[in-house]
């Protein structure tokens, strides 16, 4: 059975809209998307170092899309999800099931799954640091200097996990220069805000910066066993740092906190299973053994867009992050040493995955409850950079460790209790096996309900180098090259729902015990397994500059991203990752830099693609990750900024993507029922899945166009007005592009107006986002199987879909003194 993990953000058709700066974004239209690298009217050049050194953003051969923090004010970008509709072919929303944890997707590639045995396929840093968890990964915008989003494998100066691109998180450092400023806000849906940042001198070369905010909003579905909204936001950032800066030696501490104690996200239920109970096939079929499939299907079909069902114990959704990072810089002679020590603590706990597969009055399906985990992530990273006439390099070594402990619950048919043979005497008819048919489910019940638990250990190291030799002051060639290695270790424990021993826990290298002939029950509840991979990935990058404003660039660069264990009761390890990607590009300006196009075109060779897929395999929801043995995926990215007057001002992101599988075969997990006695056997199906193609059977389209104006007030300041209109393709959230996980395309329309009052101190902001309140789904989880597109699998029969965000508009006051 699939489960829609592996793929992201799903979608509905947009309306019109009546403004009059509407319909000119409208007429605008055609050139298609990009990243606004523009306020107060004018270009802002921002620095970048994407190359482990400062660079103009304009004048590096790599596509990126770099953001001041004026420029992500002006937009009302105040998370790390919202870079999404600035930046082509990227995808940043939280997880169906857990929504403290990022998902994010850039150019097609991504990963679904927050647990410690798989790594997110999109890197994120802040500072330099890599956060290998998305758990609370969905960071606020706190006093941030900018962001930078770097598109195409970057396995040699970031290395891990890189395999599309990365997101980098730079925040503003102390300096020697008192700074205070204080926020606020409020708006609908009970939002609420508030934020400092004061940065002070101590002495000619020591200062410290302190910032903090805080957020609330209510959710947008509500729970009508509890009456209480789910997928809310209640969460609170702060960030210390102190900065003792010498002439050659600087030495930064920073100490980071995160926590967010929320309701976890809610779905929608979609009910895609035969209306017959003794048409249903493997686990519905046990429902209807038990007599409850009749009440599970009204559980799915009683649940709307506003209001679902979820009666577990505990709806919370907690996350809480620690990070420390030491930062010391020398400089001797033109040659820098950096080393950055980064010690990072997450405690995550999810109450409910909230999927509403039939559960509610008078039964419960199959969930996931009480999912905990604990990870404390220690990296080392030392680089030496140097420059001459011609010649600029980096050279570096880097250590990660990251030990984690994670469980869970999964119970089947929770308080489902036996039905009395006046109600339901199917339960007691006889089995050819002997006993009666109810026997079995309740078997089921008891050996299919799980209690979960992991320990996990994942190491790497690697030593990195690259350098940009200048030919001329036209040409320039870049040669890199980075040599990984990764150890994993993995702990399997396992007992029943309640914590008895299991006697059907066989996993590999399990010790066992014969009680008498042909009699064997494990000996242990837990199993132990490791894996090692190593990799060299180089980087070649040739870029041609044809005048002042015209620059080309080639490029061929490898992706990896470590192989590692799936969580099933056969702990079977994946390959790793690689991708050879082939990308070339310009960038440029025209008309006394008035108009800036930047655009890239690619082609990203995969060998073994790693894919989320769920199953329920007996009894057990599992998120398997699988291996498409050879894959493709190409695009085009289009960044466009214009100045159309003294006043106004566009910007254009557009991104399109399109791939198959060029060979994919895969051992599934399948069920069969037996239907006169409901036993259930599994069985391993080869299945050819070469003919899928990619996303939106084989294409995605999405872009966003918006308009800066501002309009002068003379002795009463001034105001600066944004309007942004994004778009999303169609989208299928399975491998086969089954109908019951299409969702159609969808536009959202933003607008911040701020009045900046004559003080220059004092700004008063009005914001919306989807201001025409378009109804459309962020994510889903698809277990409707493959019955529809002529496969085997029934699956679960149901959907679960998370709508996304409503109309929300709120009023913003900041100060700095």
């Amino acid at each position: 059975m699939e489960i829609a993990m592996n793929r992201k953000l799903k979608i509905k058709m947009g309306t019109a809209f009546s403004a009059s700066a509407a319909s000119l974004v409208l007429q605008l239209l055609p050139a298609a998307a990009i990243a606004q690298e523009e306020a107060k009217g004018v270009f802002e050049e921002v620095l970048v170092t994407a190359r482990k050194r400062s660079e103009s953003a304009q004048s590096v051969p790599i596509p990126i899309t770099a953001l001041s923090q004026e420029q992500l004010q002006t937009r009302n970008m105040t998370e790390i999800r919202d870079i999404e509709r600035l930046s082509p072919n990227t995808s940043i929303q939280y997880s169906s099931v857990n929504g403290t944890a990022a998902q994010i997707f850039m150019r097609g590639i991504g990963q679904t799954n927050w647990s410690s045995t798989q790594d997110p396929k999109i890197g994120m840093y802040v500072d330099g640091v890599y956060l290998s968890r998305p758990q609370g990964g969905l960071l606020d915008f706190m006093d941030i200097e900018r962001v930078e989003v770097l598109r195409g494998p970057q396995g040699t100066l970031f290395g891990r996990n890189t395999t599309a691109g990365l997101i980098h998180i730079i925040n503003n450092k102390p300096s020697q220069e008192f700074e205070a400023d204080v926020q606020f806000g409020i708006g609908n849906e009970n939002h609420q805000s508030y934020g400092f940042m004061v940065n002070a001198p101590i002495t000619n070369s020591l200062a410290a910066r302190f910032a903090l905010y805080d957020k609330k909003t209510d959710g947008n579905i509500i729970n009508s066993v509890t009456g209480k909204d789910r997928g809310n936001e209640n969460s609170l950032s702060y960030r210390g740092s102190l900065l003792w800066d010498q002439d050659d030696f600087s030495a930064q501490f920073t100490f980071d906190h995160f926590e967010a104690d929320e309701r976890a996200p809610l779905g929608t239920c979609r009910f895609t299973g035969p209306d017959n109970p003794f048409a249903a096939q493997g686990l519905p079929f046990l429902a209807t053994i038990f007599g409850v499939y009749g009440d599970m299907k009204a559980n799915c079909e009683s649940t709307t867009k506003d209001v679902s069902i979820d009666n577990t114990n505990n709806e919370s959704a907690k996350s809480d992050v620690d990070a420390y990072t030491l930062r010391l810089g020398y400089d001797f002679d033109g040659v820098e040493l950096t080393s950055i020590t980064s010690l990072r603590k997450i405690d995550n706990f999810n109450g409910s995955w909230g999927w509403v597969m039939g559960n509610g009055p008078n039964v419960n399906f199959l969930e996931i409850l009480n999912n905990k985990s604990e990870n404390e992530i220690f990296s080392q990273e030392l680089r030496l950079t140097g420059s001459t006439d011609n010649l600029n390099w980096v050279v570096g070594a880097y250590l990660f460790k990251e030990e984690s402990e994670e469980s869970l619950d999964a119970p089947l048919f929770r308080g489902v209790t036996i039905p009395s043979p006046a109600d339901w005497p199917f339960f007691y008819a006889p089995n050819p096996a002997g006993g009666t048919v109810g026997d079995g489910v309740v078997g089921a019940q008891l050996y299919g309900s799980r209690y979960q638990a992991y320990d996990v250990v994942n190491k790497n190291k690697a030593v990195f180098a690259e350098a940009t030799y200048t030919f001329n002051d036209r040409w320039d060639l870049t040669l890199g090259a980075r040599y990984t290695e990764d150890d994993r270790e993995f702990t399997r424990i396992q007992t029943l729902f309640g914590g008895d021993f299991d006697p059907a826990y066989f996993c590999p290298g399990m010790p066992t015990v014969e009680l008498a002939p042909g009699v064997v029950i494990p000996g242990s509840d837990r199993c132990f397994q490791d894996v090692s991979y190593d990799k060299i990935t180089p980087r070649a990058i040739v870029n041609y500059q044809l005048n002042d404003d015209v620059m080309f660039y080639a490029s061929y660069s490898v992706g990896y991203s470590s192989g590692g264990f799936n969580q099933d009761v056969r702990m079977r390890a994946y390959e790793p990752e690689v991708s050879d990607n082939y990308e070339f590009g310009f960038k440029s300006e025209f008309f006394d830099s008035k108009l800036r196009v930047n655009a890239s075109a690619f082609i990203n060779d995969y060998q073994n693609q790693q894919l989320t897929v769920g199953r329920v395999v007996n009894g057990q929801a599992t998120a398997d990750l699988i291996n498409a043995q050879e894959a493709q995926i190409k695009g085009l990215e289009l960044e466009v900024l214009g100045q159309l007057t003294d006043a106004l001002s566009i910007a254009i992101s557009a991104g399109y993507i399109e791939g198959d599988y060029k060979k994919f075969t895969v051992d599934d997990n399948a069920i069969e029922t037996n239907s006169d006695t409901g036993e259930i056997t599994e069985v391993i199906v080869v299945r050819d899945l070469s003919d899928v193609e990619f996303g939106n059977n084989g294409d995605e389209l999405s872009f966003d166009v918006s308009l800066l104006h501002i309009m002068d007030l003379g002795n009463n300041g001034d105001i600066t007005s944004s309007l942004g209109y994004s778009y999303k393709d169609d989208q299928y959230s399975t491998l086969r592009n089954t109908p019951s996980s299409f969702e159609p395309s969808y536009w959202l329309l933003d607008s911040r107006v701020t009045w900046n009052l004559p003080n220059g101190k004092t700004h008063i902001s009005l914001w919306g986002t989807n201001l025409t309140d378009e109804e459309y789904v962020d994510t889903q989880i698809n277990q409707s199987g493959d019955l529809a597109v002529g496969g085997t699998d029934p699956s679960l029969g149901m959907t679960a879909v998370y709508w996304g965000a409503p109309q929300r508009f709120g009023l913003e006051v900041r100060h700095t003194f």
